[in-house]
């Protein structure tokens, strides 16, 4: 039997740590969510409130696991200001994926699995974030309606973790809504090495060294650029999915060494 090194163990520890954190320190910002539920305040100001709020959680958080040596992480490219109306899309590899795309991107808007909209933790605050479900039938036209008022909307075109990094299985949902509000998109590459927090992996299972995560901002670029925009819709969608692929191959292989 291998035995672990003491930074194993202690990376372990810095886990569970980690997650207990989440836990205990997400209850001052939910008091303060569920304060803003029953306070009489126009939606736009709570939506404002609880994203900042979620922001700044989050922002903690990533910086918390890195403090206490669970992994480094490092920013490549120009972090966006000002951010109006992009659709953020994002390769998705690890459990907190979502955690650094919300620590660094203002006023952003998740397409979140519907059956957070149900769970009784959860369904508050993202309703007052304004999240949209995944599973929405009218998720073309609320995305179309967000994107327009200049809120940025977050979307994994994986759909699910992937369980390699140039694995890609991109989902149509993500190019459908690009190409039908023709909003302008901003590519996030996000690459953990070694690999930690996969899909099938338990909270314990780590590497045997620390990881190093790059959250890397490219500049943003158009449907226009990828695709002929006078070409059948369906035609689209293929042509943009198969661009974002490509993106991503080429990104994350720079990333990681390829």
């Amino acid at each position: 039997m291998k035995l672990l090194s003491l930074n194993h163990y202690w990376r372990i520890c810095a886990a569970g740590i980690s997650y207990v954190l989440f836990g205990l320190g997400g209850f001052i910002p939910a008091i303060y969510i569920f304060f803003l539920a029953v306070f009489p305040m126009d939606r736009q100001t709570k939506q404002r409130k609880v994203r900042n709020s979620l922001k700044l959680l989050c922002r903690c958080y990533v910086d918390i696991m890195q403090f206490l040596g669970l992994m480094n992480y490092f920013i490549e490219g120009p972090v966006p200001k000002n951010l109006k109306g992009h659709l953020v899309i994002s390769n998705h590899s690890m459990l907190i994926d979502a955690l650094f795309a919300l620590a660094y991107i203002d006023n952003l808007c998740c397409v979140a699995k519907g059956a957070l909209f149900s769970n009784p933790f959860t369904r508050v605050p993202i309703k007052l974030a304004g999240y949209i479900a995944n599973d929405d039938p009218d998720i073309i036209n609320i995305t179309n309606e967000k994107l327009s008022m200049g809120e940025n909307i977050l979307i994994f075109p994986e759909g699910t973790r992937n369980t390699s990094d140039l694995q890609l299985e991109f989902r149509r949902g993500a190019a459908n809504i690009a190409v039908i509000t023709d909003a302008p998109i901003l590519p996030v590459t996000l690459c953990c090495m070694p690999r930690a927090l996969g899909k099938g992996d338990s909270w314990y299972q780590l590497p045997e060294v620390k990881s190093k995560i790059v959250m890397r901002f490219d500049h943003p670029f158009k449907v226009a650029d990828y695709v002929d925009q006078n070409s059948p819709k369906t035609l689209q969608y293929r042509q943009l999915t198969e661009a974002f692929r490509n993106y991503y191959a080429n990104s994350i292989s720079s990333v990681i060494g390829l």
